[in-house]
């Protein structure tokens, strides 16, 4: 007779009481409506959170002749110019010449005609995922995850059969007037998805995954051109899937008011919540990726902080798999506990271009905070560019 498998989790609760029945509140509906359910009552069914006033931009248009694939997108400012970076390729995602492009803008509007920072090359079997941009001093680095080897999606996952890639390695592309590029090679064997960002400490951090483990690189400062550590997130692999899946790197953080770093992990399983690593030590050392309540249909994060001090949390916040259309928006005064979640973008959207691994909805989110401003990159259905602009003052 074989005996139960019993063990036990550490959670984190990360939304106050109010928050949380919303959010149970707002999967209920969305369920009872994607059922086609009516409201006995013949009412229309509530919307539990309100929606945020934004801009919204085109920054590059999916085209046959363009490329059909546009994903992962990175923003920064530098030298007076904004610069967003994204994934282009013909169709599919992680293909053989799948490059990065980069466009720019002086005022978040107009924007150039995109040129290619990293290529792909479809005969040689290299692909590269862009993992952000950030500006340092005169350069501006641009942050490439390269791979090769024969790519297919065999599995029921959202990325091509890992046993499958001779080579995969994050690099660096530096370049001091944006048209000559340098490449530089970091660490072998890597996922990562966010450009560093400093810590209070005033050391560069980014999260990543190594060998399919979470993992931390941790600068010795705020030079992006030195060599990072490799800081591990403890990881229990025993219990396989019940132990949280972190393949991707796909993770973002903020650091609160008393030195605390938690770091917000895209879980690769159906738990459809987030796992949160936390750090008392500036990311010299971390707990193992806890699993939260806050909801996540599986997609890539992005956390910061705003310039009135509070903290924000963007992501697809809905326990419904795969579901990228409503993107939003939670906030924190103190970054332990979200009081208040919105709708930055709600409308449904619909896939033009059929591809391997393609999804509908608003994905990938990363922002960059300019003042009483916040500015969020993401792509559409993974054909599109876009990003949306949104007072602060408003939240």
């Amino acid at each position: 007779m074989t005996d139960p498998d019993i063990y036990t989790e550490t959670r984190i609760s990360m939304l106050n009481p109010e928050l949380r029945q919303r959010v149970r509140d707002n999967l209920v509906t969305s369920q009872f409506q994607k059922a086609g359910c009516l409201r006995p009552d013949g009412q229309e069914w509530p919307a539990w959170f309100d929606h945020v006033p934004i801009r919204r931009v085109r920054v590059a248009t999916g085209s046959r002749a363009f490329g059909m694939y546009n994903h992962q997108a990175g923003i920064c400012r530098w030298k007076d110019r904004y610069w967003y970076v994204f994934s282009n390729g013909a169709d599919n995602e992680e293909a053989p010449g799948q490059r990065t492009l980069m466009t720019s803008s002086p005022d978040l509007l107009a924007w150039s005609e995109p040129q290619c920072v990293a290529p792909g090359d479809p005969k040689g079997d290299l692909w590269r995922n862009t993992g952000g941009v950030m500006g340092y001093g005169e350069k501006l680095i641009v942050f490439v995850q390269t791979k090769t080897g024969h790519s297919s999606a065999r599995q029921p996952r959202m990325s091509a059969n890992e046993e499958t890639r001779a080579t995969r390695k994050a690099g660096i592309f530096v370049t001091d007037d944006a048209n000559t590029w340098s490449e530089h090679d970091v660490v072998d064997d890597c996922h990562w998805y966010e450009a560093p960002r400093l810590t209070r400490e005033g050391r560069l951090l980014c999260a990543a995954t190594k060998e399919n483990r979470p993992v931390v690189l941790l600068w010795p400062g705020d030079n992006p051109l030195d060599t990072p550590e490799i800081v591990e997130i403890p990881y229990d692999g025993s219990r396989g899937m019940d132990s949280g899946r972190f393949p991707y790197g796909e993770a973002s953080w903020y650091e609160t008011d008393d030195g605390r770093i938690l770091m917000f992990h895209r879980n690769e399983t159906d738990e459809l919540r987030l796992r949160v690593a936390l750090s008392e030590d500036s990311g010299r050392s971390w707990t193992h990726p806890m699993y939260s309540n806050i909801p996540d249909s599986k997609s890539r994060v992005s956390a910061g902080r705003l310039a009135d001090g509070r903290f924000f949390l963007i992501n697809n916040a809905i326990a419904d798999l795969l579901n990228r259309v409503p993107l939003m928006m939670s906030i924190s005064r103190d970054g332990l506990k979200f009081e208040k979640q919105y709708f930055l973008l709600n409308e449904p959207t619909k896939i033009e271009f059929p591809g391997a691994l393609k999804a509908h909805g608003y994905q990938y989110p990363c922002s960059l905070v300019e003042r009483d401003r916040l500015i969020v990159a993401y792509s559409v259905n993974k054909e599109h560019m876009e990003l949306l602009m949104l007072s602060t003052s408003k939240l």
